[in-house]
């Protein structure tokens, strides 16, 4: 069985002309422009398009950018191809845009987070005294020794970001990054300057970061249709107050990315898409694991197509596979631990144990296997303490998705304890 993680990058990743045959091609993204324009006050294309990459490098214009356009890359697939992610992630900025893709954020509320980020994350230092660079060849714990022994009081060094087996990010003071540098250089390392013009997911933005809490507190949030993993500990998000506490984090975490592809590799993941510019995801995983299927947009639009296809003529998730997802995005509001055992873990583990057998042997999922789906579902729903039009929503959303609409009436009792019809004829 296919099962997909899509993957979307951070600032780094912008280069002038970027999205212009994807504009030119897709009425969904020109559409998406055209809002994107409207909201942030300016021509976003222009500024891409251009030729100055010293300005779309500046991160109050590179965020937007590549935001909008990692959206629209999914956007103008998803219309014509309804496939089946398993999993999102994002790579810092990216994780906003998984979860724009996942349904948490609209668009436009997105758009006005990662400008205000954008904003914030620019303005945390003085121009031009930030930096960052990628140290490739080393173990982590020499680079975190060495960003140790060079900061100071006043000026500051951390590993920011976590990417592969031999290749981290460090981050801060832009006279320390280069002096990390040459000193890990002594001893083996290959270091590459980063694009970027701000020390991210440093301390030098714990300031930027609380004025960001407060943006992300007043932005609205909806359930999630797919599980997204989270920068700060490679987990995924189960509810929007933990999209609201652990992505209030991420602007001064690391950005732990390795143990994020970890983690998706134990959950069966077998192909990665990255969409976004370049490709510089998909590189870290080829680095790592060779013989993983990854494929970015920009390299191997044909490889995806065909990927997604083969994913659709396979098959459609099941009714049990989405139970699953759901009861893991639903929010929770019940903290008694041991109710949260008997009602969420312990059926969870038993309808994940039928999911993999039923993978393992390739048969269809039978009205046994579905009621023991619904059951588990419903349990999570009573113990997090669901409000019942939410679960109409979302048993509407499994039925809908897996094509079971017919069945739904048969199985309304099991997930209502009454027999009503949500469909109209």
């Amino acid at each position: 069985m296919i099962k997909i993680a899509l993957l979307f990058p951070g600032q780094g990743s912008q280069y002038t002309m970027m999205g212009k045959s994807l504009y030119e091609s897709s009425a969904e993204a020109r559409d998406i422009f055209s809002k994107t324009n409207d909201i942030l006050g300016y021509d976003l294309l222009a500024v891409i398009n251009e030729g100055n990459l010293d300005k779309l490098t500046r991160t109050e214009f590179a965020q937007p950018a590549i935001f909008a356009y990692s959206y629209a890359i999914f956007q103008s697939i998803w219309k014509d191809k309804k496939f089946f992610p398993s999993f999102m992630a994002g790579h810092s900025l990216g994780e906003i845009t998984a979860l724009t893709c996942a349904g948490v954020f609209t668009y436009e509320d997105a758009l006005r987070l990662v400008m205000e980020r954008g904003a914030l994350m620019q303005q945390a230092t003085t121009d031009g005294q930030g930096g960052m660079a990628a140290i490739n060849g080393l173990h982590p714990l020499l680079v975190e020794e060495e960003c140790a022994r060079l900061s100071n009081e006043e000026d500051k060094i951390v590993v920011a970001n976590y990417n592969s087996s031999n290749q981290v990010v460090i981050s801060g003071s832009k006279a320390l990054v280069t002096q990390a540098a040459e000193n890990l250089a002594k001893i083996g390392a290959i270091s590459i300057p980063l694009q970027v013009s701000a020390p991210f997911h440093t301390p030098y933005l714990e300031i930027s970061n609380q004025i960001f809490q407060r943006v992300l507190t007043a932005t609205d949030m909806s359930a999630i249709n797919w599980p997204v993993l989270s920068n700060v500990d490679a987990k995924p998000y189960f509810d929007t107050e933990g999209i609201r506490t652990r992505l209030s984090m991420q602007m001064v975490s690391a950005v732990r990315w390795k143990e994020t592809i970890d983690y998706l590799l134990r959950q069966g993941v077998n192909t990665f898409i990255e969409l976004g510019p370049k490709s510089a995801l998909t590189h870290l995983i080829k680095r790592d694991f060779s013989h993983v299927r990854a494929f970015s947009y920009e390299d191997h639009y044909q490889e995806i197509m065909a990927v997604i296809d083969e994913q659709i003529a396979e098959k459609r998730p099941t009714l049990v596979s989405r139970s699953l997802a759901i009861a893991v995005c639903t929010r929770n509001q019940n903290w008694d631990e041991a109710e949260y055992q008997r009602g969420v873990i312990e059926p969870y583990r038993k309808v994940q144990a039928l999911s993999n057998r039923l993978e393992e042997e390739g048969g269809e999922e039978s009205a046994e296997d579905m009621k023991q789906a619904i059951e588990m579902l419903r349990s999570v729903f009573v113990t997090k303490k669901v409000p019942l039009e939410e679960q109409r929503e979302r048993f509407t959303q499994i039925f809908d998705e897996t094509k079971k609409r017919h069945l739904f009436d048969d199985f309304a009792a099991l997930m209502f304890g009454e027999k009503e019809t949500v469909y109209e004829q």
